[in-house]
């Protein structure tokens, strides 16, 4: 009952080691000054990550340097709002798991094609977001029911492709940043490396909640060595304003058509599938349950945010995949934390020279931190692939082979399916998506869709052929 409203009984309140026998992990509440850090590092790994999209949105239209900045705040706002709606969760909304909402970031090429319809523009873009969130609450059920088709066997290889998919952007950062003139320079590399270096030696020499708290002293020790040799530039700290206020409609009334709308349908559509082998793949993860309520109630949260968001001239809300290997690697599975970084987020948004200096933290200091975290998930992926059953399933070893061989695609050889149709695109472009998709055909084909869903149980995956 707890899980489902979101409320706590005393004893969660009480932190420490005593805690884990009686509830799960996920739903444990730390000590106030643990959960206050744990969540500041949440908040420094997603909010360098995600100032791309509103920056790439914003000088697509056009925008001033004070909308730009304007835009970057209302993005993060609603960032945390729906943090708090898939974390916390209330009534049918939500799938209490320690996920942090981000822009979905494979939305952007849709959002521009919308902002720069003749007549559209940033109008359009929040009508269509705030149509195609209230789509998606109304399909959620449907949704929920698709949970049979995620057998261990599927999300092993969904959660292998997040960490491959992540890990050229942290190959980026390490280097300097994408477009960077000294791209690879020898001082970047050192810069990440130590990085690593500081998160290994927390791991292996630090305190328990040092170790907790590794990447983001990892972050600080190699942001401080590379501001020292002259790295990054902190003038966007020193132009941005002290407080803004970020407030629903403030770029005009929204406007509504059909063409925007379908446009990002089509594109909330494949972030639903993708959703949806999300939450039961970290579930996984983190060893908790998810019926499929849970993923129908995750889904609806997704919309309600996008929805929401929509007024705000926000963007459509997914998860951020960058914390979930932050929860992995921190080994603090508590959603309470990712909670208070939504709450965080919140706050953040009404100051925009604290999120500009978050934001100056420069590439090659990110990209030490996210070599390990998205590492981590790809190790993820492997250790669970490592228990599906091989032996008595030769299916299983086709299925894993032909998914991960064709979801690698769109990153070793992204030029490959570029003359298939224009709305192919949306699907191609992302190695999640392909291996949702490639992986649940091959299953279904193979396998069988398994047991039906029960709303109330964890569904067991497919039925194994018997060997020959």
């Amino acid at each position: 009952a707890a899980r489902r409203t979101g409320t706590i009984t005393p004893e969660q309140h009480k932190g420490g080691r005593e805690m884990t026998g009686a509830i799960h992990p996920v739903d444990q509440v730390l000590p106030p000054r643990k959960m206050i850090a744990l969540a500041l590092q949440h908040v420094a790994v997603s909010y360098v990550g995600s100032v791309a999209v509103p920056l790439i949105i914003a000088s697509a239209m056009g925008f001033s340097q004070r909308d730009t900045i304007l835009l970057i705040s209302t993005t993060f706002f609603c960032s945390g709002l729906a943090t708090l709606v898939q974390t916390v969760g209330f009534w049918r909304f939500g799938v209490r798991l320690p996920i942090m909402n981000g822009v979905a970031f494979g939305s952007v090429t849709a959002l521009i094609a919308i902002g720069t319809m003749p007549g559209v523009g940033i109008a359009g873009i929040c009508g269509a977001v705030m149509l195609g969130g209230v789509f998606i609450m109304l399909i959620a059920p449907l949704a929920g029911r698709l949970q049979r088709f995620f057998p261990p066997v599927v999300t092993g290889c969904i959660i292998t492709a997040i960490g491959v998919q992540l890990l050229p952007v942290a190959y980026q950062w390490a280097g300097g940043g994408h477009g960077n003139a000294d791209f690879g320079d020898p001082a970047y590399l050192g810069v990440a490396m130590l990085v690593l270096v500081v998160i290994l030696a927390m791991n292996r020499l630090g305190s328990p909640l040092m170790r907790n708290l590794s990447v983001l002293v990892g972050m600080a020790v190699g942001g401080i060595a590379a501001w020292a040799l002259g790295m990054g530039s902190l003038d966007a700290v020193e132009n941005a304003p002290w407080i803004i206020v970020p407030t629903p409609f403030q770029f005009g009334v929204p406007t509504f058509a059909l063409l925007p709308f379908l446009t990002i349908a089509i594109v909330m559509l494949v972030q639903t599938v993708e959703s949806i082998g999300l939450f039961i793949s970290i579930g996984d993860m983190l060893e908790r349950d998810i019926s499929s309520e849970d993923v129908a109630d995750g889904v609806r949260a997704n919309g309600l945010a996008s929805a929401v968001a929509g007024m705000f001239a926000g963007f459509p809300f997914i998860a951020h995949m960058e914390n979930v290997g932050l929860v992995i690697l921190s080994g603090v599975r508590s959603r309470w934390v990712v909670a208070l970084c939504g709450l965080m987020l919140c706050v953040v948004a009404f100051f925009p020279k604290f999120g500009a200096l978050l934001a100056a933290v420069p590439a090659p200091a990110l990209g030490g931190a996210a070599i390990a975290m998205f590492g981590i998930v790809t190790a993820a992926g492997i250790q669970a692939l490592s228990k599906v059953d091989y032996a008595h399933n030769d299916y299983n070893i086709l299925i894993v082979a032909l998914t991960m061989g064709i979801a690698l695609i769109p990153i070793m050889a992204p030029t490959l399916f570029g003359q298939l149709p224009e709305w192919t695109q949306s699907i191609l472009h992302s190695s999640v998506v392909v291996a949702c998709l490639v992986s649940v055909t091959l299953n279904l084909v193979l396998n069988g869709a398994g047991a039906a869903p029960d709303p109330d149980h964890h569904l067991p995956g497919p039925k194994r052929p018997a060997e020959a």
